[in-house]
């Protein structure tokens, strides 16, 4: 079962899924069979990715960019060659997120490595 697959059948199952910081609450806790349960711990990471990008508003193509802006701000692309920064700029530039403007802010003040 698909991520997407899992949320809609909690849906289904009148559960709400929200996110509490790293962990993911699911309302009301005593209509959950154990089986689903599991499921949910299971994907709990891609789950609350997907309540995140449904919270941040992005349409699904863009959604992935969602990690990558992340990624950014936490420094993993400072020894980005030139080329990956351009080219993970023009799939940013897009986007109007405040995440995205940050990230693409971030990556604008750094130089890449010398070879």
């Amino acid at each position: 079962m698909t991520t997407t697959e899992l949320y809609q059948e909690a849906v289904r199952r009148g559960l709400r899924l929200e996110p509490r910081g790293n962990k993911l609450a699911v309302i009301p806790g005593d209509r959950v069979p154990p089986d689903f349960a599991n499921a949910l711990r299971q994907h709990k990471r891609e789950i609350l990715s997907l309540l995140e990008e449904q919270a941040a508003g992005l349409a699904p193509d863009c959604a992935p960019w969602l990690y990558v802006a992340k990624q950014i701000l936490a420094g993993e692309f400072e020894k980005a060659d030139s080329s990956t920064v351009a080219s993970v700029t023009i799939g940013l530039r897009s986007i109007p997120h405040p995440l995205f403007v940050r990230a693409l802010a971030w990556l604008k003040t750094q130089k890449p490595p010398k070879r």
